[in-house]
């Protein structure tokens, strides 16, 4: 019979610290309630109340594409942790996705809570410079998953399109210059 000793529990313990699966489906799921938070409970009435372009995605798509922006980083971030670069590229790259992942839940905040329609369209720009950096580290290191990440960037020209064309169409709005 074997004893169950406290050697045996610290293994059990560390395991998910040395899994990149657990840490990168944990960064997401954090994320992905920062965003929530920061949305807040009038996702539903923010869309009702200001005019979209048309052919816009609908609610639930953007559900949808926000669900696929996770699974990308998720996979993103596995890889980062699973076959490190170099501790320098791997901080680097690591730090760029959080501060990505922090500034999308932020301008979740600007549009819905904020209700900030021109905030929310020049927020792009910053967001825009990051995302490309850490598409040029990804690329500079060789990262499996940049081509991936490069349909990220083509969405985000789409989104920036989108955010132009939501404060357009709301230019009446009381929080735009």
């Amino acid at each position: 019979m074997r004893v169950f000793s406290a050697a045996n529990l610290a293994i059990l313990l560390s395991l998910p610290l040395h899994n990149p699966s657990f840490w990168a489906l944990a960064t997401c799921a954090i994320a992905a309630l920062c965003e929530g938070i920061m949305s807040g409970s009038g996702v539903k009435s923010r869309f009702a109340e200001v005019r979209l372009p048309k052919g816009a995605p609908r609610l639930w798509s953007w559900a949808v594409i926000g669900g696929a922006y996770y699974v990308l980083f998720f996979f993103l971030l596995r890889s980062i942790l699973a076959e490190p670069s170099t501790p320098f590229w791997t901080s680097v790259t690591l730090t760029l996705t959080a501060v990505l992942l922090i500034a999308n839940a932020s301008w979740n905040w600007i549009f819905f809570r904020g209700k900030n329609l021109w905030l929310s369209l020049v927020f792009f720009v910053p967001y825009f410079l990051l995302a490309l950096t850490l598409a040029g580290v990804l690329h500079h290191v060789r990262n499996p998953l940049s081509t991936w990440y490069a349909f990220y960037l083509a969405y985000l020209a789409y989104a920036s399109w989108w955010a132009y064309r939501v404060w357009q169409l709301n230019c009446g709005s009381s929080k735009m210059p």
